[in-house]
C-alpha cells in the first residue's frame, strides 16, 4: 500500500506517545474493573467550572521528544498550552492497550494522561480503528465488528470506564479516521455500523450526557456511506488537514481556508462539528512555508468566530515538531513500505514549534487568537 492512499493521518496516538516518552519500565499488572473504578481519578474534575464554555480549544502539546523528555519537560509543555488558551486535551487510546487480556485492564497510561491535564475537559479518543489498522485485543483478532462477543466484549470495556466517561469525558470518538479504513475495506462498514450503533446505545445508558461519535476525515465525511454510518450518532467528529493535496507538492491555497471550512460546514447536516486534530505543515521542501501555516491558523480561528458553538472544540495538531527520524520508525505501523519520504516531511513539520523548540510564526497567531476565545 502506498502511503498515498492513506489520507492525512496523526501518525501515533497519545497513549502510545505517553508510553514512549513518560511511562517508567514496567506497567501495573492488569486488575479487574472494580479495582480501577475506585480511583480518584475517575470522578469529577473539581477545578473545573459548572459551566463548559461554548468553545473548547486544545493543542497536541507533547514536549520535544529527543533528548527523552522528562514529566517536567511534559509538565512545561501543558502549562505551556494553558497559557495560550488550551482549556482542552484529546487523549487516544486503542482498545488492547487498555485491555491486554479478556477482563484484566491497564489503565496506567490513561490514568497517568488523566492527571497530567487535569483542570481540562476531556475529549477520549477509543481506537478500535485507526486509519488504515483494525486493532481489536488478541484474542478476538480476525472476528467480525458485529459479532455477538466483539459488541458484549467492547460494552464491557465501557462499563468499565463508566465513571470515568460519566465524570470527565464530554467527548468519546469510537474510531480515528475511521473511513481510511472502511474505504480499503467496503465489505466492513455494515459491520462496524453495527458495532457503533451497539456502543452508541449502550452509552447513552452509562454516560447520557457523552457527546459520541466516529472521527473521520473532512472528505470522507461528505462520503454517502460514511454520512448514513454516523447518522444516529451525536455529533461530527473530523480530522481536517489543509494540506491535503501538499503530499503530492501541490498545496492548497492557505489564504482560503476560513472559506473552505465553513463550505465543510454548510454541506454537513446541522450536528455540531469538533475537530479532533487541525494543522498544517511547514516545510518548503513541500511547497508550503512557516509564513503559510500561520495563514492558516488565522483561518482556522476565523471561520471559528464564524460558525461560533456549531464548532464545540478544536484540537490544533501539534505543538512540536516530530523529529524526522520518529517518524520513520513510526510509519510502518500504518503499513507504508515505499515512497514515504514526502509524508515523513508532512508529518514532521506539523508542529508551531520546530522540534528543537524553536517557535515558528504560527505559534505567535495561536497563542493570541487561543486568548481571544469566549
Amino acid at each position: 500500500m502506498k502511503w498515498k492512499r492513506l489520507g492525512l493521518i496523526s501518525i501515533i496516538s497519545f497513549g502510545l506517545l505517553f508510553i514512549l516518552v513518560l511511562s517508567p519500565a514496567g506497567n501495573d499488572a492488569s486488575r479487574p474493573a472494580n479495582e480501577w473504578q475506585s480511583e480518584l481519578w475517575m470522578q469529577k474534575d473539581t477545578i473545573l467550572p459548572n459551566i463548559v464554555p461554548a468553545r473548547l480549544l486544545a493543542l497536541t502539546d507533547l514536549p520535544p521528544l529527543f533528548p527523552k523528555p522528562t514529566s517536567d519537560d511534559i509538565l512545561a509543555a501543558i502549562t505551556k498550552s494553558k497559557q495560550a488558551g488550551c482549556n482542552a486535551a484529546v487523549l487516544s487510546f486503542s482498545w488492547p492497550s487498555l485491555e491486554p487480556q479478556q477482563d484484566a485492564f491497564t489503565l496506567d497510561e490513561l490514568k497517568s494522561s488523566v492527571v497530567i491535564n487535569k483542570g481540562r475537559f476531556l475529549f477520549l479518543g477509543l481506537q478500535v480503528l485507526n486509519t488504515t489498522v483494525k486493532d481489536l485485543p488478541a484474542d478476538l483478532e480476525g472476528k467480525r465488528f458485529d459479532d455477538p462477543l466483539v459488541l458484549e466484549r467492547f460494552r464491557s470495556l465501557l462499563d468499565t470506564l463508566a465513571p470515568f466517561l460519566q465524570n470527565r469525558v464530554r467527548y468519546l470518538s469510537i474510531g480515528n479516521e475511521s473511513d481510511i479504513y472502511l474505504s480499503a475495506h467496503p465489505e466492513e462498514i455494515e459491520a462496524f455500523g453495527v458495532f457503533l450503533s451497539s456502543a452508541h446505545q449502550h452509552l447513552k445508558i452509562i454516560a447520557p450526557n457523552l457527546t459520541v461519535s466516529t472521527t473521520l476525515t473532512d472528505a470522507g465525511a461528505l462520503q454517502p456511506e460514511f454520512q448514513d454510518l454516523i447518522k444516529q450518532m451525536d455529533a461530527h467528529f473530523l480530522t481536517y488537514y489543509h494540506g491535503q493535496h501538499g503530499l503530492e507538492g501541490r498545496f492548497k491555497d492557505a489564504s482560503k481556508v476560513k472559506a473552505e471550512i465553513i463550505t465543510l460546514a454548510t454541506k454537513l447536516d446541522g450536528r455540531q462539528i469538533v475537530f479532533q486534530e487541525i494543522g498544517f505543515p511547514a516545510n518548503e521542501a513541500l511547497g508550503s512555508s512557516p509564513q503559510k501555516q500561520a495563514e492558516f491558523i488565522e483561518g482556522v480561528f476565523n471561520a471559528w468566530d464564524e460558525l461560533d458553538s456549531r464548532v464545540p472544540l478544536i484540537n490544533y495538531f501539534m505543538m512540536y515538531d516530530f523529529p524526522e527520524e520518529f517518524v520513520k520508525e513510526q510509519v510502518s505501523y500504518y503499513g507504508i513500505t515505499n515512497d514515504a519520504e514526502p509524508l515523513v516531511k508532512f508529518m514532521s513539520s506539523l508542529g508551531l514549534h520546530k522540534a528543537d523548540g524553536t517557535p515558528r510564526p504560527g505559534w505567535k497567531v495561536f497563542k493570541h487568537r487561543g486568548n481571544q476565545i469566549k
